[in-house]
């Protein structure tokens, strides 16, 4: 299957304005580039913080359709706006893939156990025209 450029293109603009709501906790562009920043800086440098050793693999077991190539890694965005530092992490993540580049943004909010569910997550769009979630947005891509 041949990706078109335009596909491609697509999927960076699908990260590069988003906005993501995840339970009641709301993440503008800045934090969640803030907190996948902090997880490439980190996953370059082969360390991890906190209790749970952020950033670590996200195996994708639910099977969300996350953009870019595993083996992806999961790493906490606080809602304070802060890059998390090994406090507590919150229910929130940015994913990433090992290229440092935005995949997706889950949350436990809502989920089972220790599963996750997907975020809304909003292309920023300055033409009035309504928003697709994460998946939605997947799906009509192709």
């Amino acid at each position: 299957m041949r990706l078109s450029f335009a596909f491609f293109l697509s999927l960076l603009a699908l990260v590069a304005g988003d906005s993501a709501t995840c339970g009641k906790s709301q993440y503008d562009s800045d934090a969640l580039s803030k907190a996948a920043d902090g997880a490439c800086s980190l996953l370059k440098k082969d360390s991890t913080v906190g209790r749970n050793r952020y950033p670590h693999q996200y195996k994708n077991l639910e099977g969300f359709k996350l953009t870019g190539n595993a083996p992806y890694y999961e790493f906490p965005i606080l809602s304070n706006g802060q890059v998390y530092s090994g406090a507590a992490p919150g229910p929130d993540r940015v994913i990433i893939t090992k290229d440092c580049k935005q995949a997706g943004v889950i949350t436990h909010t809502g989920a089972s156990g220790n599963n996750f569910v997907t975020c809304d997550v909003k292309a920023s769009s300055t033409s009035g025209a309504a928003s697709n979630t994460y998946e939605e947005k997947m799906l009509n891509a192709g």
